[in-house]
C-alpha cells in the first residue's frame, strides 16, 4: 500500500469518528429539552417518581427511592445521637408558720410517704405558739417540685431556698472507672484460674483482692451519688405563730469558713475526749497492773547483787623461753 492512500484512510477514520461525536452531542441535546415537558407531565399525572420542583423541600417521611417505610419515616435516616440524660441532685430548704405545728408536720410526713418519700430526721421543739419542727425527707427526684409545693401550702411560707449540683460527668466517670476495674478484676481471675505454682496463686491472690477492693470502693461512691440523684432533699420547717423565723443566708467567705472550720475542730475534740473517756477504764483495769508488774520487775533487777567476776584462766603449762642469741662466726 502506498503512502497516499494510508494518509487517506487515516483521514477518513479522524472525519468519521469527528461526526459520531458530534451526532452522541445533538442526541443529548434533544434529550434534555425535552426534559421539561417529561417532568411536567409526571407532576401533572401524580406520579410519585417525578422530579421535585426548584426549592421545593423533601419530604421526611420519604426514602431516596420516593417510598415511605412502615413507619413513615425515610429509609436513609441518618444515624442521631442520643442525648445524655443529666444526672442533678435537688435539695431544698423551706421555712412554715403554721397555727398548728404538729399537725402541720403530720400532714408534710402524709405527702411525702404518699410521693414514696421517706422521713430522714424529725426534731421538734413543742411550746405551744413557740414550737419548732424540723423535718428532713428524701422523696423522688421526679416529684421534687410538686412535694415542694405541697409542703411549702401547710401554712405560710416565710422563705425558700433551691440549689441544684449536676453530677453528671462524675456519674459517667464512675461508671467507665468501674468497667475498666471490672475488666481488670476478670483478667486476674482468669491468671488465678490457671496459675501452676504456689508463688503464683499467693501473688494473684493478694493483687485480686487489692483489685477487688478498689471496684467495691468505685461501686460504693457509685450507688451513693446514685441516690443522691435518685432521691432529693428537702428540708422542712415549721415554725408557730410566736416564733420569728430566722433568715436563710449562705455561708460564704472568710469568716464563714472560720466558723465552720472552728465547729469542726470542735466536734473533732468532742469525738477525742468520747474515745478517750471510753478508754479509759480498760487503761486503769488492764494498764495500771502491767505497768505496776513491770515496775517491780525492773526495781528488782537493779537491787540485786552483781555476780562475782570470773578468774581468768590459767594455762596448764607455762610457755618456752626463747633459746638465747649465739655469738658465733654464723650469727
Amino acid at each position: 500500500m502506498s503512502p497516499a492512500s494510508r494518509r487517506w484512510r487515516r483521514t477518513a477514520a479522524v472525519v468519521s469518528a469527528f461526526l459520531a461525536g458530534l451526532m452522541a452531542v445533538s442526541a443529548c441535546s434533544s434529550n434534555s429539552g425535552s426534559s421539561p415537558g417529561l417532568s411536567g407531565q409526571g407532576a401533572a399525572s401524580g406520579d410519585e417518581g417525578a422530579p421535585m420542583e426548584p426549592g421545593a423541600a423533601p419530604d421526611p417521611n420519604t426514602n431516596a427511592g420516593g417510598e415511605k417505610d412502615e413507619q413513615g419515616n425515610g429509609g436513609s435516616d441518618p444515624a442521631t445521637v442520643e442525648p445524655v440524660t443529666r444526672a442533678i441532685i435537688y435539695t431544698a430548704t423551706v421555712q412554715v408558720t403554721s397555727e398548728d405545728v404538729v399537725k402541720a408536720a403530720d400532714d408534710g410526713i402524709r405527702l411525702v410517704v404518699a410521693a414514696g418519700g421517706i422521713v430522714s430526721a424529725d426534731q421538734r421543739s413543742l411550746d405551744d405558739d413557740r414550737s419548732t419542727v424540723q423535718l428532713v425527707f428524701r422523696v423522688p427526684a421526679e416529684k421534687f417540685t410538686a412535694t415542694l409545693e405541697a409542703l411549702a401550702n401547710l401554712g405560710d411560707e416565710q422563705s425558700r431556698q433551691v440549689q441544684t449540683d449536676d453530677v453528671t460527668d462524675q456519674i459517667i466517670d464512675l461508671d467507665a472507672r468501674v468497667a475498666t476495674q471490672q475488666a481488670s478484676v476478670d483478667r486476674v481471675r482468669s491468671l488465678l484460674a490457671r496459675a501452676n505454682t504456689i508463688g503464683e496463686i499467693v501473688a494473684l491472690e493478694s493483687e485480686l483482692a487489692r483489685r477487688e477492693a478498689d471496684l467495691d470502693s468505685l461501686k460504693q461512691r457509685r450507688a451513693k451519688l446514685g441516690g443522691l440523684v435518685a432521691l432529693s432533699t428537702i428540708t422542712l420547717v415549721l415554725y408557730g405563730p410566736a416564733v420569728e423565723p430566722p433568715p436563710i443566708e449562705e455561708r460564704t467567705g472568710f469568716i464563714a469558713g472560720l466558723e465552720d472550720g472552728w465547729a469542726a475542730f470542735l466536734a473533732s475534740v468532742k469525738v477525742v475526749l468520747t474515745v478517750a473517756g471510753f478508754m479509759l477504764p480498760w487503761l486503769l483495769a488492764i494498764g495500771l497492773p502491767l505497768w505496776l508488774i513491770l515496775f517491780l520487775t525492773r526495781r528488782r533487777r537493779r537491787t540485786a547483787p552483781p555476780a562475782p567476776p570470773t578468774p581468768p584462766a590459767v594455762p596448764a603449762t607455762l610457755p618456752k623461753a626463747p633459746p638465747p642469741p649465739q655469738n658465733g662466726p654464723d650469727a
